[in-house]
């Protein structure tokens, strides 16, 4: 797998190691020496039902660094920063354990919003540079009027 190319100005993807047998497989996450490593404050599966979308959801200063480990998980990013080179752009990204296995990683700043497409749940893992604040973020409902992004 080679690097996904993205829109959205600061987001990175890059494909992730899975060594397979027959007794089953390692699967490669984040490394301290990743050029998307901003330092460790918390790690945490959101475990999501088929067909279930949660967000929107904005964080101020955190990194994130996504994958999925199990199912396959839709993920849409919303560049609203004003002095982005991106602002006003969506990207679609889905992300499995299968061939789409990557590191999704997300400056702060950016609406995000996932949905599960699997047949069973799917588990999206994240890997964050801060400890969970609850101050720190902001949420809309997946209908709102600064996000026009139809999930249907």
């Amino acid at each position: 797998m080679n690097s996904l190319v993205t829109k959205i100005h600061d987001l990175q993807i890059a494909p992730l190691k899975q060594i397979r047998d027959e007794r089953g497989a390692v699967y490669h996450y984040l490394k301290s020496t990743d050029s998307s490593f901003k330092g460790f404050g918390e790690a945490y599966y959101s475990k999501i039902n088929p067909q279930v979308i949660k967000g929107w959801k904005l964080h101020h200063r955190l990194h994130q660094n996504f994958c999925v480990p199990f199912g396959d998980v839709k993920i849409v990013i919303f560049d609203d920063r004003v002095d982005s080179p991106s602002r006003g752009q969506f990207d679609e990204i889905v992300l499995n354990d299968t061939d789409n296995y990557y590191l999704l990683s997300m400056p702060p700043g950016l609406w995000y919003s996932f949905k599960c497409i699997s047949e069973n749940f799917a588990l999206l893992a994240n890997i964050i540079n801060e400890g969970h604040d609850p101050l720190e973020s902001i949420t809309l409902p997946l209908e709102n009027s600064i996000i026009s992004y139809d999930w249907k």
